[in-house]
């Protein structure tokens, strides 16, 4: 019962720290875009007609994939998306990509410096 128990602790403090973990991304890509947006406008504009033409490659394969599926997509997701959206989209998952970047180096340095490798090997 007791393993149980301990299962039953480790899997809800897992759950919560990928929880928490989604939380800090979504923030931070907010933060990011909203960095963008007011402190750098040139490169925000820029970045939004490269989104745009993200966007508009996304329907394009779509529509030569399967023009019906296309016609749903275009009234209800992709007519509800525009290029800031997947902007945001898209810094959530640069942000998304170098934490968990982050994350990995660290557990691997800890890793390493438990094993007492010197740190050229980690």
């Amino acid at each position: 019962m007791r393993v149980f128990f301990k299962s039953l602790f480790v899997l809800a403090s897992m759950i919560t720290i990928l929880l928490l973990y989604v939380v800090v991304e979504v923030v931070l890509a907010m933060c990011a875009y909203m960095y963008l947006a007011l402190n750098h406008v040139e490169t925000f504009g820029t970045l939004i007609s490269y989104s745009r033409d993200v966007l508009n490659l996304f329907a394009n394969q779509l529509e030569k994939l399967s023009p019906e599926l296309a016609n749903r997509a275009y009234t209800t997701l992709l007519g509800e998306l525009g290029p800031k959206s997947i902007l945001l989209l898209l810094i959530g998952l640069i942000v998304g990509a170098l934490g968990r970047l982050v994350s990995w180096l660290v557990r691997r340095w800890i890793h390493g410096a438990r094993l007492g490798l010197p740190s050229s090997i980690r």
